[in-house]
């Protein structure tokens, strides 16, 4: 299964971070829309994500819902772009949720950057370091550790757990 390491933060300025990403990385941004549908599993985490311009994707990750560097063992499964999962799966298992996204992604070296305007809850970065079968998680750690560093992500605005917790948490709060 493919691993990397994780780290998720609040960023208070998407532009000026955007561009400290750019100038680190020398490399062009993407940006597309996403809408994560997430369903009640046993373990980890289940979504189905529609994604602009792809074929969705169902996506199972499980990683621990602490602050700082993460594993992440996920996998993945390509679906073609007619297909009627979401129903399938929607009938079979409660809906957690549904989080809509604008992620923008940027490359440095092995790390993916997203930053991301998640609806409902505000502007975060993520950082994904993808590890090679032969790379131990201290390295990707330490590789993690050093951008955040670089890209001047204090801890404090480290986010524990999944954004669809956090929109839960809010939803729930909102309804008190």
């Amino acid at each position: 299964m493919p691993r990397n390491i994780e780290i998720k933060a609040v960023i208070s300025n998407f532009g000026a971070f955007l561009h400290k990403v750019k100038e680190l990385s020398g490399a062009t941004d993407t940006t597309f829309k996403q809408v994560d549908t997430f369903y009640e599993v046993p373990n980890g985490r289940l979504k189905l994500r529609e994604q602009e311009g792809q074929d969705p994707q169902l996506v199972f990750y499980d990683r621990p819902d602490e602050d700082g560097p993460k594993l992440s063992d996920y996998e993945c499964c390509n679906l073609p772009a007619d297909t009627n999962l979401k129903s399938v799966l929607s009938r079979a298992m409660k809906v957690k949720g549904v989080l809509k996204k604008s992620r923008t992604l940027v490359m440095i070296g092995q790390t993916r950057v997203h930053i991301d305007r998640v609806e409902g809850l505000g502007d975060f970065m993520e950082l994904e370091v993808q590890l090679s079968d032969s790379e131990t998680v201290e390295e990707g750690e330490k590789t993690a550790k050093s951008l955040m560093e670089k890209l001047g992500v204090p801890e404090e605005n480290l986010l524990r757990g999944a954004y669809m917790d956090h929109v839960l948490v809010k939803q729930a709060e909102n309804r008190l």
